[in-house]
């Protein structure tokens, strides 16, 4: 059984600040932030049953350990009443169990579990330029490591857990960071309002999407430059790619489609039109299904990558944004 989590927002080629995050999925179940609701929903694939759980104003994005066992959402906050805090979900139960501050740190928003660890996540935070680890069983900032770009959106973290990637919408980049030393690398320009980001699990490539020029950008991180560009999207919103570095997905809300692309080739393969308005999306580790929130019915869809085919929707909360899948931990059917 798999969970998933889903945020809710309203997608334009400007991001809006008021956005929602989309369901996040655990084994059995989906899980998804709601913004307007100040809620996650966490769903149940087995049944597709739904639980949905107050988390606080303006969720935004949210992940799933790889146990299945713990979901952290961000807390990004209202318009003018900028967030900072992560509610921690844990999953068996179905309920925060802990509301963490990141103090100064305020508009958080991407989110990535530190590999081989459950204990630490590594968050954006997007008015001060920085990533902060966070440990979730002290509840505290353990470390805030400069991206030294304007309005670091999203993080990707490789396998291995030694980089992490963020894209900088403000600059329009792509900032590099150890996470062993916990310093900065360097920042790469890639072209205007980088939002969506993926890394290869070997750390060799990442892609990025521009929301203004309706392209993703492959960058070789060995040389820093970019080797390829993919174009003709409308809105490359979020990036996802499979945990075999196969695969990659494109979420483009704006022309309603959904990209899958071979990540060696490094070209788009085939894509899945009308789907209603595809954002947030998730691959399961096994590298079959992939959940996408769709706006335009407000539901979370499940792709079959094998048969290159929509198989079902699971009805969610308002605007759904962002999802997570993760594994199926022990007494989850107790619900």
């Amino acid at each position: 059984m798999a969970s998933e989590w889903r945020a809710s927002r309203r997608p334009s080629p400007l991001r809006s600040r008021g956005h929602t995050p989309g369901p996040i999925c655990a084994p059995g179940s989906c899980s998804s932030p709601i913004s307007k609701s100040a809620s996650a929903s966490l769903i149940n694939l087995k049944d597709d049953s739904a639980r949905i759980i107050p988390v606080g104003n303006g969720p935004h994005e949210a992940v799933i350990a790889p146990s299945g066992r713990t979901g952290v959402v961000t807390i990004y906050g209202l318009g003018g009443a900028p967030g900072n805090e992560l509610a921690v979900i844990d999953i068996v139960r179905g309920s925060v169990i802990r509301t963490i501050s990141l103090g100064q740190y305020t508009r958080p928003h991407g989110a990535n579990f530190l590999p081989s660890d459950e204990t630490r996540v590594a968050v954006t935070s997007e008015t001060t330029q920085n990533v902060v680890i966070v440990n979730l069983t002290e509840g505290k900032v353990e470390h805030a490591i400069p991206t030294g770009a304007a309005t670091s959106h999203m993080v990707a973290i490789t396998a291995d857990g030694k980089r992490a990637f963020t894209s900088n919408i403000g600059g329009g980049s792509v900032s590099e960071l150890d996470l062993a030393t916990r310093a900065p690398v360097r920042t790469i320009a890639v072209a205007p309002q980088v939002e969506g980001i993926a890394v290869t699990p070997d750390g060799s490539a990442v892609w990025a999407g521009s929301n203004t020029n309706g392209t993703v950008s492959i960058i070789d991180t060995k040389t820093g430059a970019i080797a390829v560009t993919l174009p003709g999207f409308s809105l490359p919103y979020r990036l996802a790619m499979s945990r075999d570095g196969r695969t990659a997905i494109v979420c483009d809300p704006q022309g309603d489609k959904l990209h899958v692309a071979d990540v060696q080739q490094r070209k788009i393969v085939w894509t899945l039109d009308g789907l209603g308005s595809p954002r947030g999306v998730n691959i399961a580790p096994d590298g079959k299904p992939a959940f996408v929130t769709l706006a335009a019915d407000e539901t979370m869809g499940v792709i079959d990558l094998e048969t290159r085919k929509l198989t079902r929707k699971v009805k969610v909360q308002q605007s759904p944004d962002g999802v997570w899948y993760g594994p199926n931990p022990s007494q989850i059917d107790r619900w």
